[in-house]
């Protein structure tokens, strides 16, 4: 079949790094010079910035002129212990070849370490050197990337990928909340929030007690859910006491260690800025105000005196928001089913407080039990119906009404693809449903939630697209288009993001947990747990300390949308 195209806090604090030392690049100085000053803060990042593009004369290692021509050149395999360079930009680019135009393999984010090799592969195009990366790609050390490694230390911390949320979440409470690009002045605070008072103290009264996350779910290897969310002391935000809380919940076990020192927005380290991109000064710097609603990642919290004591949440763009304005976002601990291991067929209840029931002698009788919505249910495959009403046999013993349920049948014809041990998703816009198949194997099912206009023309409509495509990137996070969620808000830092079409891509949701409902506009949205399993599962596979990786060829898994 062709593939479809489309258009707890610790006592003290800990010092910051030390970045008055030269890179690798710099200079030595000489033993009697002057002693160099201790650089800190953002004086310190930019001589980062500065140093990461130095003009050394260091070797390079020289590339044969099949290389230089155009072949992929010969890389050393990297020792995973070996020297690393630090990411500083959103989608800082890893490159097929060292050189600029070269194909895009991948991405880095800021706080990115990733072993390199110990000499540049050339330098044209690139005054810091182009140096190869693990596993594989060039990385340009200049405004993207640096081989001064304390810079980690000042930015922002970087993505849990042992959890179905990478960071810590947070929805903005009030129109306007603001996103600072430094630690505020009083003046400033008294200029973005002049409400500042009554909004600290409804804030104080409104406490609230959270229940689990998707963090709380116990995951085995695969990323499959091995049982129900358990709130454990010390895990995100629940204290000794077993609770937490809307304060507990911004709480750190590093939190005050190093506070970022930011503005790193002026910097140019600022999400969807783009390796060479020029950056407005003036915008970087000035107060972002976010709509209500609108969805950030917390990457790390510090308190800051400057701002009256109140504690401040970095986003993975360096802003610093007050986490007493974000309402925890925590994702829905709901997950589906490993087909796997319990086989098709397996039914999602779609309905409230739907009743189990018996059948006997041509009759039906409810039972006491009641099952949630979305209960997964394996199946035998039996079916009976009595007085015109048709019922499916649990494996379990009892009988569910068909009308109640979405059903994923065992299939009996597959796709011509379906062969061997090829992987691919077999999505049903009209089930709103998604099972991940290796061959004829089915491995894993779930609901979804695609566009809300169904099956109309995604080209003029909230649609899906239909047809048969190939994950083209996978991304741990990325912001999302506004219109997914009606442009009531904005989404930053979705998880789990993997494109397969133009404008479309299955992703992870924290902000909400409504699938088997068509809800969002191109995109096909996923549980947390559920879209990290399948993020794991799918090709290409991201090699460590990558933020995103780009597909080539027929190398990316197979998606299949259907009506």
């Amino acid at each position: 079949m062709p593939l479809a195209s489309m258009p707890t806090e610790p006592s003290r604090p800990v010092p910051p790094p030390d970045l008055g030392a030269p890179p690798p690049c710099a200079p030595r100085r000489s033993a009697r010079g002057p002693r160099p000053r201790r650089l800190d803060g953002l004086a310190g990042l930019v001589v980062v910035l500065a140093l990461s593009g130095c003009k050394a004369k260091a070797a390079s290692v020289e590339l044969s002129k099949d290389e230089a021509g155009g072949g992929e050149p010969e890389v050393v395999a990297l020792p995973a212990d070996g020297p690393k360079l630090v990411a500083l930009r959103a989608g800082t680019p890893v490159l097929a070849r060292p050189q600029a135009g070269a194909r895009t393999i991948g991405e880095l984010y800021p706080g990115a370490a990733v072993v390199r090799s110990s000499e540049p592969y050339g330098r044209a195009g690139c005054s810091g050197g182009w140096y190869a990366i693990r596993p594989r790609g060039f990385v340009c050390v200049g405004e993207g990337a640096t081989l001064h490694t304390d810079a980690v230390a000042v930015l922002p911390a970087p993505p849990d990928l042992s959890r179905p949320l990478p960071y810590r979440y947070g929805r903005a409470r009030t129109q306007g909340t603001p996103a600072y690009s430094g630690v505020p002045s009083r003046e400033e605070l008294r200029h973005a929030e002049p409400d500042l008072e009554r909004h600290l103290e409804r804030a104080q009264r409104s406490d609230a007690q959270l229940g689990a996350s998707a963090n709380d779910v116990p995951l085995d290897e695969r990323g499959v859910a091995t049982g129900p969310p358990v709130l454990l002391p010390q895990q995100h935000g629940v204290g000794a006491d077993g609770r937490r809380t809307e304060s507990s919940y911004f709480v750190f076990p590093l939190a005050d260690a190093v506070a970022p020192l930011p503005p790193l927005a002026a910097l140019g380290i600022e999400l969807g800025a783009k390796d060479g991109a020029p950056v407005d000064l003036r915008a970087a710097m000035k107060t972002a105000a976010l709509r209500k609603g609108s969805g950030v990642a917390i990457t790390r919290t510090f308190t800051a005196g400057e701002a009256d004591g109140r504690r401040l949440g970095v986003t993975p763009d360096g802003r610093l928001v007050p986490t007493d304005r974000l309402q925890a976002a925590l994702g829905s601990p709901w997950h589906g089913l490993d087909v796997e291991k319990v086989g098709l067929p397996v039914a999602f209840v779609h309905r409230h407080d739907v009743t189990t029931w018996s059948i006997g002698r041509g009759k039906a009788t409810p039972n006491d039990e009641e099952l949630e919505r979305r209960t997964g249910v394996p199946l035998t495959g039996k079916f009976r119906t009595v007085d015109g009403t048709r019922f499916e046999e649990a494996r379990d013993g009892f009988w569910l009404r068909a009308q109640d349920l979405v059903v994923i049948v065992r299939r009996s014809k597959f796709p011509d693809f379906a062969r061997g041990s090829q992987r691919w998703l077999d999505v049903s816009l009209a089930n709103q449903t998604l099972t991940a198949y290796e061959g004829q194997k089915p491995i894993y099912a779930t609901l979804i939630s695609s566009g809300r206009d169904q099956l109309r023309d995604p080209e003029s409509s909230a649609s899906t697209a239909r047809g048969t495509f190939r994950v083209r990137s996978k991304h741990v996070t990325r912001n999302i288009d506004p219109r997914e969620v009606a442009d009531s808000f904005d989404v930053a830092d979705a998880p789990w993001v993997m494109d397969f079409a133009p404008g479309h891509a299955i992703t992870g949701m924290y902000w909400g947990a409504g699938v088997g409902e068509a809800q969002g506009f191109h995109d096909i949205a996923l549980t947390p747990v559920d879209a990290r399993r399948i993020f794991l599962w799918t090709e290409p596979e991201l090699p460590d300390g990558w933020h995103a990786v780009h597909s080539s060829g027929e190398e990316g898994t197979l998606v299949h949308v259907r009506p």
